[in-house]
């Protein structure tokens, strides 16, 4: 039999608010909230409720046309954001600009003609690979259920307990890409996790695959596929080492041990995305 080695692990996740109808973030934009010239404009809500490298959805609450980035005709939209310290959000149409943050690749913006009131909603979609991620570990455990409080009816359901899970994940700290990242530009890092436990309108939940086995040359992956909330982020400092941080979070829902290929997204001949029409790229449902 095979024995296989931890090299060929790793962990993805996706940027997420809890569960599919988390609450929006209500604001109103009013037309001095726009900085025209600086590509930003603000909002009322603390900066912590959004992460650079969101991506989020901006609508407006009476399905009006959205007045806020200039050519953008429609009553919603869907781009990344980038916080400043001063609360100040700009708009990008790709994930590494927007965790830079940079002036000149912000979309311009136009100010609204009158008050304007919106929902800013989290709706990212895709998978991005943890960079320097050392370790991680999950425990998958069957809850003891009292059953003699329960009918008869129901005894049957519940027989067999709920599953729970919990882990651990290691990994050496950082907070900025840098010019020689270069392969880590789709990749998240670590210090996100800080900044996640923190968010407290939109939650700190994140959907995460971890690969106890990525496949190569045809082999097939293994990976569990979870909800997860972060508990707790700790730091290690010593002299001397590099700098690691060690999350520790739990599951809520449904756990699922996958194998076969990982979830792929639907290309064109051109081999530019097929998208569904909340700019979601379309999954295949089945592998070849």
């Amino acid at each position: 039999m095979s024995v296989y080695m931890g090299e060929q692990g790793l962990l993805t996740l996706e940027r997420s608010a809890i569960g599919a109808g988390a609450q929006a973030l209500a604001t109103t934009i009013e037309p001095a909230d726009v900085t025209v010239e600086d590509k930003r404009f603000s909002a009322d809500f603390p900066p912590s409720a959004l992460i650079n490298g969101d991506r989020i959805e901006i609508a407006t609450q009476d399905g009006s046309t959205l007045e806020l980035v200039d050519g953008h005709a429609y009553p919603d939209g869907f781009w990344f954001c980038h916080v400043d310290q001063a609360g100040g959000i700009r708009l990008y149409d790709n994930f590494a600009p927007a965790v830079a943050g940079g002036k000149a690749e912000a979309l311009d913006l136009i100010a609204p003609s009158a008050p304007q009131a919106i929902y800013i909603r989290n709706r990212d979609e895709t998978y991005n690979c943890v960079a320097k991620t050392t370790e991680w570990s999950l425990t998958t455990q069957r809850e003891s259920v009292d059953l003699t409080v329960l009918g008869e009816n129901f005894r049957d359901n519940y027989a067999n307990g709920l599953i729970s899970g919990q882990g651990e994940t290691t990994a050496f700290w950082e907070y900025q890409y840098r010019k020689c990242d270069g392969v880590a530009i789709n990749q998240e890092l670590p210090n996100y996790y800080a900044q996640l436990l923190l968010r407290l309108e939109q939650g700190a939940l994140f959907k995460g695959n971890f690969y106890v086995y990525y496949g190569c040359d045809g082999d097939s992956s293994v990976w569990y596929a979870a909800d997860c909330i972060i508990t707790s982020v700790g730091f290690a400092f010593t002299p001397g080492q590099p700098i690691r941080t060690s999350v520790q979070f739990v599951t809520t829902g449904e756990i699922k041990l996958n194998i076969g290929e990982p979830e792929r997204d639907l290309l064109q001949e051109d081999f530019d995305f097929i998208l569904q029409e909340n700019d979601g790229k379309l999954r295949l449902e089945e592998p070849d």
